[in-house]
């Protein structure tokens, strides 16, 4: 299986926002696509298998936490490895996935992303919320595909210290603690308006470049100056810029991207089960059963050798002398009487 990791919405590398492309054959369980996801730590990694018809594929995203409805980069990622490296006599393809379908075509500029465009709805920010920003002047605020909220200047975005676990426990809907911030740019800067995105609610406290969020405010600023396309500049560590152009029914974003890493997965991952709890422990050795010692091992010792203390040794004998000992008198004979001559 190949794997791309690609820098989308740049056009260098360690900058704008990396996304994994795996291209598959068939889809492998859930269980797997989550665990690659996780393992390859981004913020999305976008699986697609062929549907059959040219240059149609089904998509679908991936967190290292969960799988989400709708991602931007990741779809421009993935349509540009399409075009670029596995069908490059492909002028356009089409994703169909959860958000419906999803086109990226290939431009002299880059590459365009057909996104579908959500009416705005008014929203009142509650109070908890802004004190979990830092209490931010708001401008204005809406709901489209997600919460936004619109900031005076472009000091106020960058400067915002958000509490995530907050921002996860108060944005609620459409989608649960995921926020977008934005305000129009500085004067003589080369973008139309700045923004970030926070997405504690699926894993990823702040996102470095977010496709679909500029979906939702590309088309807020295209109304409020007046202009038929934009560009915007997402102010995260590593930072993107996206043009936008509203349709009717769409939002185009055209955006670069830049490789970074090409590579292989492991064949035996596609043969991995859901089974993923745990890795198989070794296969232990039966222990065998007491065998009877052979003949030289039933005494405690070898042959040979005896681990008894010795005797102590007996007292040397005296040295020789000139004159014998006296005989011993035998205690067990009653005295010898001797009689006398009578004469």
């Amino acid at each position: 299986m190949k794997i791309w990791i690609v820098h989308a919405f740049t056009d260098r590398v360690f900058t704008g926002n990396p996304a994994g492309v795996v291209p598959l054959e068939r889809w492998l369980p859930d269980a797997t696509l989550q665990a690659i996801a996780k393992e390859n730590n981004l913020s999305e990694t976008a699986f697609f298998v062929p549907t059959g018809l040219k240059g149609n594929y089904q998509l679908r995203w991936f967190t290292p936490a969960t799988e989400v409805s709708l991602c931007g980069h990741a779809t421009l990622a993935a349509g540009a490895m399409l075009l670029s490296e596995l069908e490059p006599s492909l002028e356009v393809v089409v994703f169909d996935t959860h958000a419906g379908a999803l086109i990226v075509r290939a431009t002299p500029e880059g590459y365009t992303l057909d996104l579908p465009r959500v009416p705005r709805t008014q929203w009142t920010p509650q109070p908890e919320l802004l004190a979990a920003l830092g209490n931010p002047v708001v401008h204005d605020a809406f709901v489209a595909g997600y919460a936004t909220i619109v900031l005076e200047n472009e000091s106020a975005v960058r400067n915002l210290q958000p509490d995530f676990a907050a921002v996860n426990r108060l944005v609620r809907g459409p989608k649960q603690g995921c926020l977008s911030v934005t305000a129009p740019a500085d004067d003589g800067k080369p973008y139309d308006f700045i923004s970030r995105f926070f997405a504690p609610g699926v894993g990823i406290a702040e996102d470095p470049v977010t496709g679909s969020a500029f979906a939702d405010i590309a088309p807020y600023w295209c109304d409020r100056f007046d202009l038929e396309s934009v560009v915007g500049y997402q102010a995260s560590s590593r930072g993107g810029y996206v043009r936008a152009i509203q349709t009717l029914s769409s939002v185009r974003l055209l955006g670069q991207v830049s490789v970074y890493i090409r590579g292989e997965l492991d064949s035996s991952i596609s043969r991995l089960s859901n089974r993923l709890e745990a890795p198989d422990a070794p296969q232990r050795k039966k222990r065998r059963g007491r065998r009877a010692l052979p003949p030289i091992f039933e005494e405690p010792t070898l042959p040979g050798m005896d681990l008894t203390p010795p005797e102590p040794p007996t007292a040397p004998p005296p040295p020789p002398t000139s004159h014998p000992a006296p005989p011993a008198e035998a205690e067990t004979h009653a005295p010898r009487v001797l009689a006398s001559d009578p004469k």
